[in-house]
């Protein structure tokens, strides 16, 4: 009998533990799994609440990959293309009906591994091995981030559960995804230099740091995202939008007032479905600025892309 190779990614040793050991209780699906280095895995379960898990999830689900995202949230956060997904701590029912929903899509015989995957694994992780316990296998786990990732990555991915703070010149900036919140200066400009910083210079802050920030108050995390996406591919036309398709907001978004010209668009985007082209017109701005703005009130989920007029 054939059987599957499944890979751990992101969790701590208790949390890998936990897993193996309910992957040998499994009593009909366990015969068909076997944990495997990640590299080849034909399934990967990944942490996505640790600090780089998301990004992790993201890679693998970009590469193509079978991938299972476990969230101690998954039903309240934004696990964009979650088919596969898992409430953490892991069940044992739950992680047989993913199990047995993964054999089906990869039908009689395990998955076959291209060069090129394997190459995209051992380059967006690199692995670090820790024996579960002395009867059990060796379970891969990954705890650095690919290289390339940065803050405005996590952010715009979902970010995670773990608080961090990027310090840089002078200045620093305060992450809170478990109230929802960041510190800082309150204006958006002044936080561009500290989210384009690598995620690997991100720490997390000292308890009392931390305590500290959220007694002074902070802003909603949804207001950093919404300047992420607006400054991030600029120009870009929101996704899944082609040039014929008409735009619209579905409710009023809150206007920066370091960016007044946006309340123009707003209105624009408000009065009736348009193009990015026709907007721009209307408004008298250049095609650029309504796709930045647009991308952006798409990150808030407040955009919606109508088909061109029949």
């Amino acid at each position: 009998m054939s059987t599957y190779g499944l890979a751990l990614s992101g969790f701590e040793e208790s949390g890998a533990t936990h897993i193996a050991a309910l992957l040998r209780g499994l009593r009909g699906e366990a015969a068909h799994w076997r944990l495997d280095d990640e590299a080849t895995a034909d399934l990967v379960l990944v942490d996505a609440d640790s600090v780089w898990g998301h990004m992790s999830w993201l890679k693998l689900v970009g590469a193509g990959r079978h991938a299972v995202a476990c969230s101690a949230k998954a039903t309240s956060t934004r696990l964009r293309d979650a088919s596969l997904s898992l409430d953490l701590p892991v069940q044992a029912d739950a992680l047989a009906q993913v199990l047995e929903q993964v054999r089906a899509r990869l039908g009689s015989a395990p998955q076959a591994t291209t060069t090129a995957q394997i190459q995209a694994g051992a380059a967006a992780h690199r692995p670090s091995t820790a024996p579960i316990t002395d009867s059990a296998p060796t379970v891969t786990t990954h705890t650095e981030t690919p290289a390339e990732a940065s803050v405005a990555d996590w952010l715009l991915g979902g970010g995670g559960v773990t608080p961090l703070l990027i310090e840089s010149d002078g200045r620093s900036l305060l992450l809170d995804p478990q109230t929802d919140r960041w510190y800082g200066d309150n204006a958006l400009r002044p936080q561009a230099p500290l989210l384009t910083r690598p995620l690997s210079t991100a720490r997390q802050p000292a308890p009392n740091v931390l305590a500290a920030a959220r007694a002074a108050g902070g802003q909603p995390l949804s207001r950093l995202r919404w300047f992420v996406a607006l400054t991030s591919n600029p120009g870009a036309p929101p996704d899944g939008a082609r040039a014929d398709d008409r735009l619209r907001l579905t409710r009023w978004p809150e206007i920066e007032r370091e960016f007044p010209r946006h309340f123009r668009i707003a209105t624009a985007l408000m009065r009736q479905p348009a193009t990015l082209t026709v907007i721009a017109e209307q408004v008298g701005v250049d095609v650029a600025d309504v796709a930045d703005f647009a991308r952006a009130c798409q990150a808030l989920g407040i955009l919606e892309i109508l088909p061109p007029n029949a």
